[in-house]
């Protein structure tokens, strides 16, 4: 039997032990689980008499090497060629990339470069919002679905008033879960409308979306910018921030809805998440990696780590210092040589550490829950000037938008929550005009609902932060600030790490140079944080943890359950993986769209 079969496995029976007092125990396996890129399954036990979770494995059968390419190659390089992990959020790989190899060159963009290159970030992440709230999340809440998994609340979602209807347009919550119907519901669609004009942000100083062509260390490959190449970006924009009303108030009524059908403890885990900002100060941010901690604070999205509730750090050096990258139940063999063991700071390096870890993939056979059973490795933090212990963080948009809050770095942070404005935006084929005052409040805990609603929030302030950097573009333009990149003598070795945010979650990329090329090179996507499995400490990841004790509302005979809420659980931290769902139980392999993609009668 070769390796892919072996990953495939056999079918599996049906496990009926008895959960004491409660029912029996049955196992489930989805795989593919999510809407874009594939690659991720989740085998869960559940106790249908007690309609919970009561163990969860999230697994990645899927190798890819990039790291292993990059070895050898010039630095710069690893800025196009690390966009192609992903045709989704190619940028933030781009920029934490970019910034890595600024200082590992010792060079640092001028103001205006640094304006650009966010430019091109925050338009990604104006179209990577919606696609997730909408096409990727949003389906799971849609008619079809709610009509077919929870009947109960579609009778009672025709009778619910939509609170917000004076900006959305929809007068029920009903009428709300029909525009999500996938490519026939009104928000569906139109949001792809407005991905578009994202897009077309996003090249207007990228050259292209995906996979942007000029990023360049020291700064970005923007030839004779001039004012209109910025107003064109601000006419684009400005249909974001006339959407972003639209979308903030339709999804705060869906999902206060569906939190009154008694959905708070579905999804939720403790309070350990983890931010490295975005939107940088163009006058403060520098290749020096000392002054990461400073920069970083000034950034429009806070860095943070927040453990247990409480924030411990917005310090992105003492964060870098921290980061442990264990092979855990990850299919690679952990022998390596610890060949860093200082930062530029002086702080102590650890083994595991990405500057020193090494990807070394050794298969394994499918489907072994207690032992290695993941391409995906096991990062987790060190609170070194804590406890000392290694934590578990959740990273996505409601990571940020908490860390956010609590830094009260912003003006927008009172300390429990965000409050923004955005301006007026009249535009023919939107629903509201005036300007609208908005406020994340931070919820009691994380969950399957927060982390959709975080999302759709972070769409509308990331509007408001990259209309600040467009204003602090055209006075840069005024005071003929408009170099945007700065000539260098590239040295033979160097060291260098790059943290940004993607959409879901922070995006982190570490090089190595030795005799002017990439001796080391190791890069963390959010989901590589999200989707990790049991660390050495046998500690589940966030997907995981996520889902263990979690329960089930899914209607029907529990024979039949095909794991709805395991779903909305997954897709509420936006894998970046995958599309239709095979449902394995007991010895059938049933294959079948999990929700279909037809508007019902």
């Amino acid at each position: 039997m070769g390796f892919l079969d072996k990953l495939r496995g056999e079918p599996k029976e049906e496990a009926t032990a008895a959960a004491p007092g409660t029912g029996k125990e049955r196992e489930i396996t989805i795989e593919p689980i999510t809407r874009i890129e594939g690659h991720l399954g989740v085998h869960a036990k559940l106790d249908t008499g007690a309609k919970k979770v009561i163990d969860a494995y999230a697994y990645s059968p899927m190798f890819r090497g990039f790291e292993i390419i990059l070895v050898g190659r010039e630095p710069s390089e690893a800025v196009m060629i690390t966009q192609r992990a992903c045709g989704v959020c190619p940028v933030p790989h781009g920029l934490s990339s970019v910034n890595a190899v600024d200082q590992a060159y010792g060079v640092s963009p001028p103001p205006m470069g640094v304006l650009l290159r966010d430019f091109v970030h925050g338009a990604e992440q104006l179209y990577d919002a919606q696609l997730g709230v909408l096409n990727l999340e949003g389906p799971d809440y849609s008619e079809v679905a709610v009509k077919k998994f929870n009947p109960d609340w579609w009778g009672e979602a025709e009778k619910t008033k939509a609170s917000r209807s004076d900006v959305h347009g929809f007068a029920t919550i009903a009428d709300i879960m029909t525009a999500l119907n996938p490519l026939a519901g009104e928000l569906y669609l139109r949001s792809l409308l407005v991905q578009k004009a994202a897009h077309n942000m996003a090249a207007i100083f990228g050259a292209k979306h995906p996979h942007v062509h000029t990023f360049v260390p020291g700064g970005i490959a923007k030839i004779n910018l001039s004012a209109s190449d910025i107003e064109s970006y601000l006419t684009l924009l400005m249909r974001n921030v006339a959407f972003a009303k639209e979308l903030v108030t339709s999804t705060d009524d869906l999902l206060n809805f569906v939190l009154a059908q008694g959905y708070a403890d579905v999804g939720a885990r403790e309070i350990n998440l983890c931010s490295v900002g975005s939107y940088n100060d163009p006058e403060a941010y520098s290749e020096n990696y000392e002054d990461m901690t400073d920069w970083g604070r000034k950034r429009l999205v806070s860095p943070g780590v927040i453990l247990n509730g409480e924030l411990v750090t917005t310090d992105l050096v003492e964060f870098n210092a921290g980061v442990r990258e264990f092979i855990g139940r990850g299919w690679y063999s952990s022998e390596w040589e610890q060949e860093v063991k200082t930062d530029p700071a002086g702080n102590e390096i650890a083994y595991e550490h990405p500057w020193n870890k090494r990807t070394i993939p050794e298969p394994g056979e499918y489907g072994k829950w207690g032992s290695k059973y993941t391409w995906v490795t096991s990062p987790r933090w060190n609170n070194w000037k804590g406890d000392g212990k290694n934590h578990v963080l959740e990273l996505g948009p409601l990571a940020r938008m908490w860390a956010t809050a609590k830094a009260g770095l912003v003006p927008a942070s009172t300390g429990s929550s965000l409050k923004f404005e955005l301006p007026a935006a009249v535009i023919p084929g939107f629903k509201y005009a005036d300007k609208m005052e908005f406020e994340w409040k931070v919820p009691a805990k994380p969950n399957a609902v927060e982390r959709v609603r975080a999302r759709a929030y972070y769409h509308a302030y990331s509007a408001y932060c990259v209309s600040s950097l467009v204003m602090q573009a055209l006075e840069f333009m005024k005071a003929g600030k408009t170099k945007v990149w700065t000539p260098y003598e590239k040295p033979k070795e160097g060291i260098g790490f790059g943290a940004v945010e993607a959409m879901r979650g922070s995006c982190l990329h570490w090089c190595v140079m030795k005799d002017g090329v990439i001796h080391n090179y190791q890069y963390q996507a959010p989901t590589t944080w999200n989707a990790s499995g049991r660390d050495p400490e046998e500690k589940p990841g966030p997907y995981e943890e996520a889902l263990i004790q979690s329960p089930i509302t899914e209607a029907g005979d529990p024979a039949a359950w095909k794991g709805v809420d395991i779903v909305r659980t997954i897709r509420s931290f936006d894998p970046c993986m995958g599309c239709a769902v095979a449902v394995h139980i007991g010895d059938r392999i049933v294959k079948r769209e999990l929700l279909p993609y037809a508007t019902p009668e």
